[in-house]
């Protein structure tokens, strides 16, 4: 009868045991670039969920790793050569930053917006008007992709130039003065703060609109361009991790799912135009399902 009694105790102690283990969450390390308000707000909003616990690192990979890693910017993608971590994801990341990467087993959330969705924003806001839309481009790729949205948008006439590294100003100025809007890519060597001002006065001397590849564009001189809240990008990057634990399958990289709009009211306002509030654009963008 005592040993009867003393099996079942062992029995029931292992089986709590082993259900108290499987309560335990996966460690995810989260490495930020630096320190400031801003990166300790997105570090907060992804540690408030209730799939993962996170760990934040400044900088650096921690000695007694977790499962999971999260970089966040293209200045930490050195970061996942690291192969003690079972799956690893950059946040925060410019898409072709992340193209010359060659670790194994990441997936990204880019920093950028999918130009399908800034194209969307040009129609918006024209109103399916006829426009010539300017795309100068480095990455080949950009080419294929730019000809194959085209049939999305029938209104558009989307003229691209490959340009190389030689007089990349000179090529953007024929470009300004052949269209009536420049669209930007998010190439970090075409579009930067040593280009920014020479390209901005060329369209307005030539009354070209532009659309930013970023929020600091837009606050610059650009006309409007879609950008993604760190409310928007906690979100999605807690939902690819998420995906990963339930699956154990690594998510495609991709672009963030939900966006807002910026524009230069001021800017909008020298051109004479008389545009919505951005909140009806980004609606407007949503609705014709190219985002």
């Amino acid at each position: 009868m005592i040993k009867l009694i003393y099996g079942l105790f062992i029995a029931t102690f292992l089986l709590l045991s082993t259900l108290a283990n499987s309560d335990e969450k996966i460690v995810v390390d989260l490495i930020l670039p630096a320190k400031n308000t801003e990166l300790k707000a997105l570090s907060k909003k992804i540690s408030d969920n209730p799939y993962f616990t996170v760990n934040t690192y400044i900088n650096n990979s921690p000695k007694d790793n977790g499962e999971i890693l999260i970089i966040v910017s293209e200045k930490l993608l050195p970061l996942l050569s690291n192969t003690n971590y079972r799956a690893k994801f950059a946040l925060y990341v410019n898409s072709n930053e992340y193209q010359k990467s060659t670790a194994t087993q990441t997936a990204a959330l880019f920093s950028d917006q999918p130009l399908q969705r800034q194209l969307s924003l040009v129609n918006s806001l024209f109103e399916n008007r006829s426009i010539n839309v300017g795309v100068a481009y480095k990455n080949e790729n950009y080419g294929d992709d730019l000809q194959a949205m085209s049939k999305n948008f029938p209104s558009l006439i989307i003229n691209t130039t490959h340009i190389s590294d030689q007089n990349i100003i000179r090529s953007i100025n024929k470009i300004i003065q052949k269209n009536d809007v420049l669209l930007s890519t998010p190439e970090h060597d075409i579009y930067n703060s040593e280009t920014i001002r020479s390209i901005l006065l060329s369209s307005y001397r030539h009354q070209t609109l532009v659309i930013g590849p970023t929020e600091g564009f837009v606050t610059a001189g650009a006309l409007a361009t879609t950008f993604s809240t760190s409310d928007q990008y906690a979100y999605d990057i807690v939902s690819m991790v998420k995906q990963y634990i339930e699956t154990n399958e690594l998510p495609s990289s991709q672009y963030p799912s939900k966006f807002s709009v910026k524009i230069n009211y001021s800017v909008a306002e020298s051109l004479g135009l008389n545009l919505p509030s951005e909140e009806e654009l980004a609606a407007r963008i949503s609705d014709t399902g190219e985002e």
